[in-house]
């Protein structure tokens, strides 16, 4: 599969992701901080941290970086 692909890669299990997940994940795509993001969505940067971290534990990988780009292999988010 190509490295820039956005078609599911079936070799990984999909992740299921709070709809708050997903639009903290939804917004980190698009370059916001942890502190516009809550201004956004109306939540402290800690609580978008810690959604964030849970994201980031259900794909296992590392940094947010990593977790959008999982996210848009499994077709969870379109940051387009």
């Amino acid at each position: 599969m190509d490295a820039l692909s956005t078609e599911p890669d079936p070799a990984k299990p999909e992740v299921s992701l709070s709809p708050r997940e997903q639009e903290c994940l939804h917004w980190t795509s698009l370059g916001k901080s942890s502190a516009d993001i809550g201004t956004i969505l109306s939540l402290s940067p800690r609580t978008v941290d810690s959604y964030l971290e849970k994201v980031c534990a259900k794909f296992r990988v590392r940094t947010r970086i990593e977790a959008v780009a999982a996210a848009v292999r499994q077709g969870i988010i379109d940051p387009g």
